[in-house]
């Protein structure tokens, strides 16, 4: 696994790219994704990746409900 610099890099990478092209960023890298809705989540570093029209629009944070 990537250390966390390389993680946050290739994660803003992803910004503008289309749902394909960050699923293959994170998948190539070895980093956890699950694909819902208009989201891609990061459970590791508890981020979305937004996409609107297929494109990576914002990445927000997340909060685990407890």
């Amino acid at each position: 696994m990537k250390d966390a610099i390389e993680q946050n890099q290739i994660i803003k990478n992803c910004l503008g790219g289309s749902r394909h092209f960050c699923l293959q960023a994170l998948s190539g890298e070895g980093i956890d994704s699950i694909a819902f809705g208009h989201w891609l989540a990061i459970p590791s570093q508890q981020l979305l990746l937004v996409f609107r029209h297929q494109q990576c629009v914002a990445v927000d944070y997340y909060q685990i409900a407890a």
